[in-house]
C-alpha cells in the first residue's frame, strides 16, 4: 500500500497485553478512522485490533 503523507498518518499505540510492544496504526486523515495495523490480528486475520478500535474503525 502506497501511503500519501497528506492522506494518512502512522500512530504508535502501546499494546495493553504485551509490554514494550507498539502497534503501528495507519489512520486515514480524511475520515479519522484506522485503515491498517502492523499487528498479527490485522496482517494475518484481517480483524481490527484494540488499538485500531481505540482510534475508530
Amino acid at each position: 500500500m502506497t501511503q500519501d503523507p497528506d492522506k494518512f498518518e502512522t500512530i504508535m499505540i502501546e499494546s495493553k497485553v504485551r509490554e514494550g510492544y507498539f502497534h503501528k496504526v495507519v489512520k486515514d486523515l480524511e475520515n479519522g478512522k484506522s485503515v491498517s495495523c502492523s499487528c498479527k490480528c490485522w496482517s494475518k486475520g484481517g480483524k481490527p485490533c484494540a488499538a485500531m478500535r481505540s482510534i475508530g474503525y
